[in-house]
């Protein structure tokens, strides 16, 4: 079985609908926070996020593909930044060593 290499495709679903030069990444960015917005809502009503979770990743390709950038790597320096970060949760939430 061949694995699918959903962000080429995802990449070139993209191209086909002129959402690469007939778009913006501030235009994409708005559609991030909107897809963002759906997301919070699932959760709150504890419905399944996967689709939510993907259609924020479609739009970060799309703004990865504007930016000649890969996925992996954008993962690779978001990485290489946390990958010794020191803090501790509060409230549920993780408090980087230095803020606060």
């Amino acid at each position: 079985m061949t694995e699918m290499n959903y962000e080429q495709l995802i990449a070139q679903w993209h191209q086909d609908r002129n959402l690469i030069d007939g778009s913006t990444d501030k235009d994409q960015y708005l559609k991030l926070i909107q897809e963002a917005g759906e997301l919070s809502d699932s959760l709150c009503k504890g419905k399944d996020i996967r689709d939510d979770i993907g259609d924020m990743m479609v739009v970060l390709i799309n703004i990865m593909v504007r930016n000649g950038l890969k996925m992996n790597d954008c993962l690779e320096v978001a990485y290489n930044d946390i990958k010794d970060r020191k803090g501790k949760m509060v409230d549920g939430v993780f408090i980087k060593e230095g803020d606060n």
